[in-house]
């Protein structure tokens, strides 16, 4: 059973779990074939977009392309002598799919199994943080809504005289406790 944990947040459930599946596949990119690697995200590709973009501000640069975005990652950033170029394409049907894939245009064959390797924990990481902020924002909407029951909850107990109201809204005030520490608990696997 999944429940829905804020209206602010329609695309969120508890449902929505974390994992590190990923697929080796080939990336077609202007008729040229990449090795890269895929995994799927439970939610809309507009927010894994965002959160890829912000991800990337760090150390690189996300172009959009049209059918694709290239990542480029400055020489300084990713220890070598060389500028990295990576292929990123989102596609929805059910969920989310993000490939990325190194573009190998430029590296050298020797060097070849460690910028994969760099590829891999890219996807990985980018995944977790992703994942950690999106329970963050549903964690700290339900504990504003929290505090905001709790001040209810102790104005209509001072005022006895409706146990039904009283009672439904500490019943909601332990129930949003309780999805917020399942969202932490989630947060914690990750």
């Amino acid at each position: 059973m999944q429940v829905v944990l804020f209206s602010s947040f329609p695309f969120f459930s508890i449902g929505q779990d974390y994992d590190t599946k990923l697929k080796v596949l080939k990336l077609s990119i202007n008729e040229i074939s990449y090795a890269g690697y895929q995994t799927e995200f439970d939610f809309e590709p507009e927010a894994v977009k965002l959160g890829f973009w912000k991800y990337t501000k760090r150390f690189g640069q996300l172009i959009n392309k049209g059918a694709y975005y290239v990542i480029k990652i400055p020489a300084l950033n990713n220890d070598g002598n060389m500028d990295l170029h990576l292929f990123l394409t989102l596609s929805s049907k059910k969920n989310t799919q993000m490939h990325l894939a190194l573009d190998t245009a430029h590296i050298p064959e020797q060097s070849l199994a460690l910028y994969q390797k760099q590829t891999k924990y890219l996807i990985l990481d980018f995944k977790k943080e992703f994942y950690w902020g999106q329970y963050q924002k549903v964690i700290d909407a339900k504990t504003a809504e929290a505090k905001k029951l709790a001040k209810k909850y102790r104005k209509i107990s001072e005022n006895a005289t409706d146990a039904e109201a009283t009672t439904a809204a500490l019943e909601h005030l332990l129930a949003i406790n309780h999805e917020i520490e399942k969202l932490k608990k989630l947060q914690l696997k990750l």
